[in-house]
């Protein structure tokens, strides 16, 4: 029995080892499997990082190829500089503006190719500062050409990296700017020309106004003394008509005179703003007292001021103002026409106005009001210089002020301005 027992367990421990050996088997040959697929995978992965590989390889063989055209066929030249500034490289161009063949250029200093010691120390300095700042950087200088001749140049550098962003190389782009510099050359010829006529201008003007100021004094004075005596002259109405011509022509002059050396000062820059405290309604009343003596026959002023009387500014500057803006006013009005001034003073600005019943202005002609010497086409018979409102305008930008022209032929024109204040210093 007992041994039945022991065969008994023999056998099932031989079929537990074949068991045993089957799962084994089974698992081996699932390993197998994974690994012949693992193996699949990676041959095609390979394949395709491989073919990956050679489409970069032939993308960045093409780019070199269409690089080193680019560089080489470049309209510009170009030149590849080591640390110490000696040509590595140079493209076809280059190699025509210095008038040299590749051979001779390459392993040259480039400096060997720059005229004179002051250009040489100038690109000294620019490859240098290009170099520490790792910039685009400009010099300009005179390259001097195999066949002796020399051009004039603007050398534009910067710094090539490699992989590792060190620096590898200098790249210089040589522009030939000759014409450039012969035009420069002209246009200070030009300048400087134009500088000595307007000084001679300046000088013309400054003269004549001295010049003609004094004896248009001596005129006035002079048809003072007839008016007080003209009662004992004969054919008084003659002499008053001819005395009122010879007023209003100096008038005239004065005004014109007046106009040039204003433009003058404010060109050159010598207008100095003066602000004081003054009261702007009585101020407007003294002038147009001595005004009205000048504008024409039976011609009335109506001034109407509302706000603040007291502001803080420079009135010789609002008065020549003034002085324009009511002398069109009457100039384009026919005589017996009446003229309106306003002025309003609020807490930051001044705002005047003044209103014709004149000629007019088209409204195709009004861009042109400030243009130097402009004359609108129904006023050429009118004396005047076409200066008036450039003066207005550049006073009102001189103390920040605005203009604004509101005109209509045969009805008449409003003139607008305002200007801004400080109160606070009342």
């Amino acid at each position: 029995m007992e041994q039945t027992d022991k065969k008994y367990l023999s056998g099932l421990r031989k079929k537990a080892e074949n068991k045993v050996k089957l799962k084994n088997k089974v698992s081996d040959e699932n390993q197998i499997s994974e690994l012949e697929h693992e193996l699949n995978v990676h041959e095609i992965e390979l394949s395709m990082q491989n073919e990956e590989l050679l489409k970069t390889q032939s993308k960045l063989k093409n780019a070199l190829k269409e690089f080193e055209e680019l560089f080489e066929l470049s309209p510009v030249g170009y030149f590849i500089l080591d640390k110490d500034g000696i040509i590595k490289n140079v493209n076809k161009r280059g190699c025509e503006k210095l008038a040299n063949v590749k051979s001779e250029i390459v392993g040259e200093y480039f400096s060997n190719f720059i005229s004179g010691e002051a250009n040489q120390d100038d690109f000294y300095r620019h490859r240098n500062l290009v170099m520490k700042t790792e910039s685009l950087q400009k010099v300009g200088c005179e390259i001097k050409k195999g066949d002796k001749n020399t051009f004039s140049a603007q050398i534009t550098s910067t710094v090539i990296k490699d992989e590792n962003l060190k620096f590898k190389h200098l790249l210089s782009m040589v522009s030939d700017i000759s014409e450039i510099k012969k035009h420069e050359h002209q246009v200070e010829l030009a300048l400087a020309k134009a500088e000595e006529l307007n000084e001679m201008k300046s000088k013309f003007i400054t003269m004549a106004s001295h010049e003609f100021r004094t004896p248009l004094t001596i005129m006035l004075s002079s048809i003072s003394i007839i008016e007080q005596f003209k009662e004992l002259l004969p054919q008084e109405n003659r002499i008053e008509k001819h005395l009122n011509r010879i007023k209003s022509s100096i008038n005239d002059l004065t005004i014109i005179l007046d106009e040039f050396l204003s433009l003058e000062k404010i060109e050159t820059g010598i207008i100095e703003i003066k602000k004081e405290n003054f009261n702007l309604p009585e101020s407007c009343e003294d002038f147009l007292d001595g005004f009205r003596l000048l504008i024409k026959k039976n011609q009335t002023i109506n001034y109407i001021h509302i706000g603040n009387k007291v502001i803080n500014h420079d009135f010789k500057i609002i008065q020549f103002i003034l002085l324009n803006l009511l002398s069109n006013a009457s100039k384009y009005s026919i005589e017996g026409t009446e003229i309106d001034m306003f002025t309003e003073v609020s807490k930051n600005k001044v705002l005047i106005k003044v209103k014709d019943n004149g000629i007019g202005i088209s409204k195709s002609e009004q861009k042109n009001l400030f243009t130097r010497f402009f004359r609108a086409q129904n006023a050429l018979h009118i004396p005047g210089t076409g200066l008036g409102l450039i003066i207005v305008k550049r006073y009102l930008d001189l103390i920040g002020g605005t203009i604004e022209i509101n005109s209509n032929i045969n009805k008449g024109t409003t003139v607008t301005i305002q200007f801004p204040i400080n109160n606070n210093t009342l």
